[in-house]
């Protein structure tokens, strides 16, 4: 049964059909993301989307069923998990407070966001990830970086990162990309090889100082051959 239902909400695959909870008969835009159709008010996307507001406010041409259920306007290369929790997100008012959505829940819905141009929800979940202070939370900031192209955001996520001087796991490594995992690495290498190399520096000063260097018994110089009163030890 739970097999079942999974497959059901599982649109990428299987034939086209209808959300099981993003389907509204009052909707005024029929939209099809991988196999999922959503029927949602075209007012909805126009509010928050400066790229779709224009799409959307081109005059129809008479006989034009683009965004119908006869021909759903088809949003290509996009996740239908990623549209699902955004018009989710619009249609549940509650869930629009702080900490409502996890971390993971948020990356799934900042590509979109970005894409079509979603100012104010990318500034809201980019704002959220910010306050982060777990590693985890630092990771999704990394990642969220090069969703939108922000190389102040990944510097300050990866100076956060170094700051906690702590290793990431596979998985985390895995999601941050090599050059990430590299500068926290060597970091950690550079720390180590300097307490090393001080450790020692410190030894190696205090077996100096064990050694008795014998003086000149006319100068008292410090040194094995005296060279002051050409006199010897």
């Amino acid at each position: 049964m739970e097999d079942a239902q999974s497959s059901a909400t599982d649109y990428a695959c299987g034939p086209p059909r209808r959300h099981h909870s993003l389907y509204f008969e009052d909707g005024t835009l029929v939209m099809q993301v991988e196999n999922a159709v959503f029927k949602i008010q075209r007012s909805l996307l126009a509010r928050y989307s400066t790229a779709l507001r224009d799409m959307l406010s081109v005059p129809s041409v008479e006989g034009n069923k683009d965004g119908t259920d006869e021909r759903p306007l088809v949003m290509s290369g996009d996740s239908a998990a990623s549209w699902e929790l955004l018009l989710g997100l619009q249609y549940d008012i509650t869930r629009n407070r702080p900490g409502a959505l996890k971390g993971e829940e948020m990356l799934t819905i900042l590509p979109i966001a970005h894409k079509y141009c979603m100012d104010e929800i990318e500034v809201w979940i980019v704002e959220q990830l910010k306050v982060t202070s777990s590693y985890d939370g630092l990771v999704d900031l990394i990642v969220a970086s090069r969703i939108v192209d922000s190389d102040e955001l990944y510097q300050d996520g990866l100076q956060r990162l170094l700051s906690t001087k702590s290793s990431p796991t596979l998985h985390q490594a895995k999601r941050m990309g090599i050059e990430v995992t590299y500068a926290i690495m060597k970091a950690a290498a550079d720390v180590a090889i300097a307490k090393i190399t001080s450790d020692l520096e410190a030894k190696h000063s205090k077996a100096l100082a064990a050694v008795a260097i014998p003086t000149c018994r006319n100068c008292h110089a410090r040194n094995w051959d005296c060279r002051n009163c050409a006199h010897g030890m």
